[in-house]
């Protein structure tokens, strides 16, 4: 639990060097994520193509820590027939087109290898959500959160209430959860 913890999200572009150190030792056990953190990141924002994030915890007494981080991106999405997505959207009386229905991707998102499987990427999620809503939900449109999930961290996705698309692109499996779930006032 990180309820007496500091956290601190702060873009990647905005970091000093010690922060940048803790980047740099970052490992996920993936190595392409790991590898976008560390080379991609940076220029994508530069580019406009995402925006990443990164959250530092510092528990009382003791030395910050990188816990992990996620990028965003703009999306948009084709629902499928056969998707639980097509009938809570249609419970959410939303006309919306359900061949392009825009989101907000979480692009990346990664746990620190020395923090996995102690649900802390679970409650960094939620911290991303509250991020999305503040941050972003309150000054633009979308009527989902989307994420590519990896095969194997898929049931991660599915507990916090992601729903399959229908969709896949290249091996991932294209997931979404309706913003209205928890965030439209």
């Amino acid at each position: 639990m990180l309820l007496d913890d500091k956290v601190e999200f702060k873009k990647i572009s905005n970091i000093d060097d010690k922060e940048r150190a803790l980047v740099e030792a970052f490992s996920s056990g993936k190595a392409h994520i790991d590898s976008y953190l560390k080379n991609e990141a940076l220029e994508d924002l530069q580019y406009g193509i995402t925006k990443t994030y990164l959250m530092f915890v510092t528990p009382k007494g003791k030395e910050t820590y990188l816990l992990g981080f996620f990028s965003l991106t703009t999306d948009r999405v084709l629902i499928t027939k056969k998707s639980k997505l097509q009938d809570l959207l249609t419970n959410w009386k939303n006309p919306v087109y359900r061949k392009s229905i825009p989101g907000i991707q979480i692009h990346h998102f990664a746990v620190n290898g020395p923090y996995q499987a102690q649900h802390l990427g679970q409650e960094m999620m939620y911290y991303a959500f509250l991020f999305i809503k503040t941050a972003l939900l309150s000054n633009i449109g979308a009527c989902l959160i989307t994420v590519q999930s990896e095969p194997d961290v898929r049931g991660f996705y599915e507990s916090l209430g992601f729903c399959r698309t229908g969709q896949v692109r290249d091996s991932n499996v294209s997931m979404a959860i309706p913003t209205n779930e928890f965030f439209i006032d």
